[in-house]
Order: C-alpha cells, then sequence, then structure tokens
C-alpha cells in the first residue's frame, strides 16, 4: 500500500496527505515553501497545516515572527493514535450498552455499497471469533458481488476460527469450495429452488444480501425475526440431503 493510502486511512484526505509526506521531505519550512512544494497556493495550506497541526500531524514554532512547520515524526504519529485507541478501547463497555439501547429501538440498517459490506463483514471477523454463524445463500450471487473480496473473506474467516453451516444452492455446487481448513459445513438445496439472494444468520441480526434488493443488503436486527429464521434453518438442514464437510 503507498505512503499516502495508509495516511488516508489515518483520516487525511489528499492534500493533509502531500503536506504531511512534504513536510518529512524538507524536514520543516515556511508555509510558502510547503505550498510551492505541493503545488497549492498559499492561502490554501495556511488553513490545512492548523488542521493538521491540531490533529498532532504537524509541530509550529516560532522563529523572527515567522512560523515555520514541521511534520510530527511518524513513531510519535502511531503513538498518539495509540493512545487515542486504548482509551477508545475503555469506554467500550458504555458504547455497548448504547448500541444495544439503540438496537431495541432501530431494527432496520440498510447497506448502500460494497464499502459498507466489506465494513460489516470485517466486523464479522472480530465479533464471531471462535464461535459460529449459519447461512442461507446462492454462492454465485453472493460472491459474484465482488470475487476477490469474498474469496479471501472465506479464508480469513476460517483464520478466525468462525465456523459457518450453509445451505446453498444447488448451482452453488459450480464454484462451492470443499477445503476442509474453511471450517464449513453445507447442504445443496434440490435444483427446482432457485434464488439470488443469501442470508447470513447471527446471535443477534440477520444479514440479507441481494442484487435485487433496492438496497445492496440490509441488517435485521429483531429478535424474534432472528428466531424465525434461525428455525426456518433447523428445519431445512433436517430435511435436505448429507451434510458435507
Amino acid at each position: 500500500m503507498e505512503n499516502k493510502d495508509i495516511l488516508k486511512n489515518l483520516g487525511l484526505d489528499e492534500h493533509e496527505s502531500n503536506i504531511y509526506l512534504a513536510l518529512l521531505r524538507l524536514g520543516g519550512s515556511r508555509a510558502s515553501v510547503i505550498a510551492k512544494d505541493v503545488g497549492l497556493k498559499r492561502t490554501t495550506v495556511y488553513p490545512i497545516l492548523k488542521t493538521l497541526a491540531s490533529r498532532s500531524f504537524v509541530k509550529v514554532y516560532f522563529r523572527k515572527n515567522t512560523r515555520f512547520y514541521y511534520a510530527q515524526k511518524p513513531a510519535r504519529v502511531a503513538a498518539i493514535f495509540e493512545k487515542k485507541l486504548e482509551s477508545f478501547e475503555s469506554i467500550i463497555p458504555n458504547l455497548e450498552t448504547i448500541e444495544k439501547k439503540q438496537a431495541s429501538l432501530f431494527g432496520l440498517r440498510f447497506i448502500e455499497t460494497m464499502d459498507e459490506l466489506k465494513e460489516f463483514y470485517a466486523g464479522v471477523l472480530d465479533e464471531y471469533k471462535n464461535k459460529d454463524y449459519l447461512i442461507i445463500g446462492s454462492a454465485p450471487a453472493w460472491e459474484g458481488l465482488d470475487p476477490k473480496f469474498f474469496i479471501k473473506y472465506r479464508k480469513d474467516r476460517a483464520k478466525n476460527k468462525i465456523r459457518t453451516k450453509l445451505i446453498l444452492s444447488s448451482e452453488s455446487k459450480d464454484i462451492n469450495p470443499e477445503e476442509k481448513e474453511l471450517l464449513r459445513e453445507y447442504k445443496y438445496l434440490p435444483a427446482k429452488y432457485k434464488f439470488k439472494s443469501t442470508v447470513d444468520i447471527f446471535d443477534d441480526k440477520i444479514l440479507v444480501v441481494s442484487p435485487e434488493l433496492a438496497s445492496l443488503a440490509v441488517v435485521i436486527a429483531v429478535p424474534a425475526m432472528v428466531d424465525v429464521f434461525k428455525s426456518v434453518f433447523d428445519m431445512l438442514w433436517d430435511t435436505v440431503g448429507l451434510a458435507k464437510k
């Protein structure tokens, strides 16, 4: 990953990233020199430097009534982010309490983009380590949304010791991986049952992914619905053919 891309992951935009990298190269300088280096107007650079300073990426010194700007050492930036992360982690229990209250009020969440969906599945990798969940789905439709991402997701899921039981559409046989190390147990529905949606059934929510929905996916955080889908899954599992592990 490029330096600039990594800085963007830390919350910097294009201009902020360019200015921080320029300061590292220059070893510190006046705003006019920095502006020339990055190809921006000085009046544009000033507020960006101010923002970077407020976020601890830049240090400001005065010499003979002139401001000189220096990049915060990368190791120091990392330490600052670690400290902020520690502070955030300390209030996670309180935030989770708030989150549960919100879940009871808002039973539906719509996912509009692939980036949002990828973020959801990244959360699953953390939340479900050493746990399991259920899936009813179409492998071609699900994987077809972004083959590279979902093939890797299966592997990452197994690395996190997440086990899955799947009831798949018949056409899924063509691309469904059979490696035992993926920690998957699955059965196929008869060929007459065709669908393009995938339903992930978790302990406290359901994720419905479908290219035919108005939104890309919907999260249903309603306990009664979760219970219904779990019962439907169990009924199908008991009536469909032999499981493959």
